[in-house]
Formats: C-alpha cells, sequence, structure tokens
C-alpha cells in the first residue's frame, strides 16, 4: 500500500517589502539565527544547483535529516528544491508583492523514507500531517519576525 504525501499548500502575508523578504530568504547562512530548531545546516547560497543538508528538531523526539537539491531560483521571486534523506519530494517558495507587503507562497508534497515516519504516516495520519503543518507555521512565524 502507498502512502499518501503529506502537503502543504499555503500563504502568507508578511509585512516588510518582496525585495526585504528575498533578502532574509537570499541570506541562507543566516538560516540559523532565526530558526533555531535547524541543526548541523550547511547551505551557503541561493543559487540552482546548490545541496543543502541539515537537522530538523521537530520540538517532539523525532529529528529529520534532510537533503535540498535547489532546481530552480528565479530571484526575487521563487525557489524550488527537491528533498531527500528522511522526507522525499519536491518544495517551492514563492514571493510576490500583496499590498504594502509580500505574499509567500509554500507548497510541498513529502513522503517519509524513514521506517518510523512511514509507520506513523500509515497509521496516525492525521498526526504526521498536524506535526508538519506545526512545523512550518513555527517557521514561517518566525521567517517574518526576523524580516520584520
Amino acid at each position: 500500500m502507498a502512502l499518501a504525501p503529506v502537503e502543504t499548500d499555503r500563504t502568507d502575508v508578511i509585512a516588510v517589502a518582496p525585495d526585504r523578504l528575498w533578502a532574509v530568504l537570499a541570506d541562507v547562512g543566516g538560516y540559523p539565527s532565526f530558526w533555531p530548531w535547524l541543526r548541523h545546516f550547511d547551505g551557503r547560497d541561493l543559487r540552482v544547483g546548490a545541496t543543502w543538508r541539515g537537522v530538523i528538531d521537530t520540538g517532539t523526539p523525532l529529528r529529520l535529516t534532510v537533503t535540498l537539491h535547489l532546481t530552480e531560483v528565479v530571484p526575487e521571486r521563487s525557489v524550488a528544491a527537491r528533498l531527500g534523506g528522511d522526507l522525499s519530494g519536491s518544495a517551492r517558495v514563492e514571493v510576490a508583492p500583496d499590498g504594502d507587503g509580500a505574499a509567500l507562497r509554500l507548497t510541498a508534497t513529502l513522503a517519509p523514507e524513514r521506517a518510523d515516519l512511514r509507520i506513523l504516516t500509515r497509521w496516525a495520519r492525521p498526526l504526521a500531517q498536524a506535526s508538519h503543518d506545526r512545523v512550518i507555521t513555527r517557521a514561517l512565524a518566525q521567517l517574518t519576525t526576523h524580516a520584520s
């Protein structure tokens, strides 16, 4: 039985100019300073072909080792990546003007690769989705605070 992926499609409006938001996203080395749950992060730059590795502390006993391979970067507009490690799939971030601020849209489709995550996703699907959503909500709140 194939597992349905955990999915995200959300847009948040951030009260900063799009160029300011993009500057924060482009400062890859600064991510651990406002995302303290991001451990052992080795990302250096925001460019097609870059590969980032890190560990995500989910705030639960589960820690996720992930690799992101950047497949598309359109300066000041979007970033797309393939994920590997404990999670596989794809993610995309888009930045667009929205009134006096910036709309940040995050879409992702992720599947568990580690055995315990596969079991959790198979037998406690709502818990897996809720945990994923909580991590994303926290990340976007921290990004917003830092960008402001």
